[in-house]
């Protein structure tokens, strides 16, 4: 009924300009240029040639890799448009599927982008790029049985890389955690593999080093993920939340000094920046203020964990930051949506919040060292 309201709403008041607050503020976020004239090849091709795939699949990735760098949802939508007339057809191809629930799942449209995964692989049973989404997606949403079975279609396309990462990764966040962790260093990894896979075999070893409570090994796997892919974000903002947690937040400001176009590298710099008394301290965090209203006119709420951490840790307002903490976690349950949905929940004493994650925790055998829940809540971690 709200998003009825509002539409009509908006169809029916004058066009008024938006004025930020000060002129400091970020109207819009521009990539570098070079990567968008490194499409525009793409673009010209396909306005030439409107019916050839392999083009249209190149630009719409090319589209996904910015939007994803960037934390630019607008290129996400370039990627889906570009899409549009090859997954709308009666027998759309298997590889536009793919990319599509891709778009979708960085959206956080988390069912349609499985329903069309399951689309493809009715088409292409061995994909392993679309078992290995599906995957990813079911673990983000804390269905661990299924994400495993997911896991384990790797195996028959014998990409073991790939199918012991992503079981290591899924096993170790339902109650496997020390033996997933041993296996997955004892793997090794070859360095002629593409770097986004060292990185993310690297990133899986920290995140399962931080809940053993080995921070040092953490810090290692997370800054070796970084050397072989320094630009992903979402490393970037793993080693930034790392950091915080351990008391170094101008180390953050040095991290990110130069990454306030992307949303939640800025919502670090903020956090950071109040803690450390930095100077821009203000400044960004008013530019992160900024540009949540501007996603709440925009209906995007892709990045409610970090509107929750900005509540709680910059506004310091637990209240609203367990509302849109709880609100995240009913559709994303990785480690760090955990974590602040905890830190919201103790902050703003609610023993009901505290109480339905000792639940989850009992239910799905999760450990994470970090998550410290008081007595009251351990109880109800024993299963029923």
């Amino acid at each position: 009924m709200a998003a009825a309201v509002l539409g009509f709403a908006a169809s029916t008041a004058p066009a008024l300009p938006w004025q930020p607050a000060d002129d400091a503020a970020v109207l819009e976020h521009v990539p570098a240029r070079s990567e968008l004239e490194r499409l525009a090849p793409l673009r010209a091709a396909l306005m030439a040639h409107p019916q050839d795939l392999q083009v249209a699949l190149a630009l719409s990735s090319g589209y996904i890799d910015i939007g994803r760098r960037n934390s630019d949802p607008r290129f996400i939508a370039y990627a889906q448009a570009t899409l549009l007339p090859w997954v709308s057809r009666a027998s759309p191809p298997e590889r536009a599927l793919v990319l599509q629930a891709i778009a979708l799942q960085y959206l956080h449209r988390f069912g349609a982008a499985l329903t069309l995964l399951d689309r493809a692989i009715a088409l292409v049973p061995l994909d392993g790029q679309a078992w290995l989404t599906r995957a990813s997606l079911l673990e983000l949403r804390g269905d661990y049985p299924d994400a495993r079975r997911a896991c384990a279609r790797l195996m028959l396309r014998a990409d073991e890389f790939a199918a012991l990462t992503c079981l290591a990764s899924v096993d170790g966040r339902s109650g496997r955690l020390t033996e997933s962790y041993s296996a997955l260093r004892n793997s090794g990894g070859d360095p002629r593999l593409p770097a986004p896979l060292r990185a993310w075999r690297l990133g899986a070893l920290a995140d399962m080093a931080e809940r053993l409570g080995d921070d040092r090994m953490a810090e290692a796997y997370l800054k070796a993920a970084l050397h072989a892919s320094r630009d992903d974000p979402y490393l970037r903002a793993a080693y930034a939340d790392l950091l915080l947690r351990l008391g170094r937040p101008v180390e953050v400001v040095a991290l990110l000094k130069d990454s306030e176009a992307q949303d939640p590298l800025l919502l670090r710099l903020a956090i950071a920046g109040r803690r450390s008394g930095n100077a821009q301290a203000g400044r960004w965090s008013q530019l992160y203020d900024e540009r949540l209203r501007a996603a709440a006119r925009d209906g995007d709420s892709s990045h409610q964990r970090e509107q929750a951490m900005y509540l709680l840790e910059v506004r310091d307002d637990p209240r609203a930051a367990l509302e849109v903490a709880a609100r995240n976690w009913s559709v994303q349950r990785e480690p760090a949506d955990l974590r602040v949905y905890a830190r919201a929940a103790a902050r703003a004493n609610s023993p009901h919040d505290l109480a339905a994650i000792a639940r989850w925790c009992a239910a799905t055998h999760y450990e994470d060292h970090l998550l410290s829940l008081p007595p009251a809540a351990r109880v109800a971690e024993r299963p029923l």
